[in-house]
């Protein structure tokens, strides 16, 4: 054991720490115990998608689907992609497991139709040896259907249930680890912004500053980056360009170009942070722009000022809607926000129908937008909920008032 800790530090940026993974756990257990729950199944599809399982064993999503099976009581067990026994399981290597993990392994691939039944097999094998009578899958919206139809023909007479809302109650609530990692997305995202000031420059391509930003944050530790450049005249922002995405945008960027920039990646360890601003190449943004710019960041003040804990999200999105109708600006008309952690969205969300109540502790990053006659802004940040309202979760990314000047 002792050997895979001091493995694990040699091969990894960062290692979540043991106690953290077993503070998650015995919470789970807790409430697994209260609605008898024998077992967990979650699926990680691809690298973007899938972070439950990041969450219960601290490994990132790979170009094939991992599937955990957390076990109420005793070891978890993965399935990775690799050759069936007698081979030896290749995924998760062994200085990357936290116990005596049982590995599993399954030669399926997503995209052949006869192979859909490997993964659940594998899945279905290990549980029933324990004779479950309940088992609770984790993030439907983000499990495969082969996965899942295929468990539902292989647990016959087992009570299979959506436990997804079971593992967000924890999951919402933010540990001072998590904080601190959050914090460092935040820091990373500060030194983007500056970066990205920097490389905005007329006859640049987009995707010239995008790689620029990504080298700054994988240089910084990012494990994964997603970086959004909207751009063009006042007022017709018509050119776009983002990573990931295959998409090549050969306009270039011009002397009294607006550009709106959503940077939202995350640091060592899978943690995010969401930020979008507005700037101006060359020249001072129009009023019209900058009256848009005070209305989003007064919104988002507002939001900010009534995520309290135990009240629901909604509250926090109607005091935003009535200050945008009181400007003369139609209300929000997608998610004013959400909540962010190892995934990049991920509850609590600020929408009217969202059940849970806040907790001191929660993050969310929100983006309200305002539309005006003439122009239309839209603002985004991180922050963490606190006993008074909601509180930036890195101050000096608050310090740019105005759409700055650049190039």
């Amino acid at each position: 054991m002792i050997e895979n800790i001091l493995k694990r530090e040699d091969h990894r940026k960062y290692s979540l720490p043991q106690n953290e993974l077993e503070r998650r756990w015995k919470a789970v257990r807790d409430r697994m115990a209260e609605r008898k729950i024998d077992f967990l199944v979650m699926e990680s599809q691809q690298r973007y998608c899938g972070s439950y399982v990041r969450y219960f064993i601290d490994l990132p999503g790979s170009n094939y689907p991992i599937t955990a099976i957390f076990p109420l009581e005793g070891e978890i067990a993965i399935v990775g992609h690799g050759a069936p026994p007698p081979a030896r399981p290749m995924v998760p290597p062994v200085w990357a497991l936290r116990g005596a993990w049982e590995r599993l392994a399954t030669e399926a691939m997503p995209n052949i139709y006869w192979e859909n039944a490997f993964n659940a097999e594998r899945v279905v094998e290990a549980m029933m040896k324990k004779k479950p009578k309940t088992v609770g899958l984790v993030g439907l919206g983000i499990m495969s259907a082969a996965l899942y139809e295929n468990l539902k023909k292989g647990l016959q007479g087992v009570n299979v249930i959506d436990a997804s809302d079971l593992v967000d109650e924890v999951k919402m609530v933010k540990s001072e680890e998590e904080l601190k990692l959050l914090r460092e997305a935040a820091y990373m995202h500060e030194m983007s912004y500056e970066v990205l000031k920097k490389a905005l420059r007329p006859g640049r391509l987009a995707i010239e500053v995008i790689r620029e930003v990504r080298l700054a944050q994988m240089q910084f530790g990012s494990e994964e980056q997603q970086v959004f450049i909207q751009f063009g005249p006042p007022g017709h922002l018509e050119y776009m360009q983002m990573y990931p995405g295959n998409g090549f945008e050969r306009r270039t960027l011009k002397d009294g170009d607006v550009v709106n920039a959503l940077i939202e990646s995350n640091a060592a360890g899978g943690y995010w942070y969401d930020l979008r601003r507005f700037l101006r190449i060359g020249s001072a943004a129009p009023n019209e722009l900058k009256e848009a710019y005070d209305i989003a960041k007064e919104a988002k003040a507002i939001i900010a000022a009534n995520l309290k804990p135990g009240s629901p999200t909604s509250v926090a999105l109607d005091a935003s809607d009535q200050f945008l109708k009181s400007k003369g600006c139609p209300p929000e008309s997608r998610v004013a926000g959400h909540g962010q952690g190892v995934d990049l969205v991920e509850r609590p969300i600020i929408h009217r129908k969202e059940p849970a109540k806040l907790e001191a502790g929660m993050v969310l990053s929100f983006h309200p937008t305002a539309i005006t006659k003439s122009a239309v802004a839209c603002i985004a940040d991180t922050y963490v909920v606190t006993e008074s309202g909601a509180v930036p979760m890195h101050e000096n990314l608050f310090n740019d008032n105005e759409i700055p000047v650049v190039g």
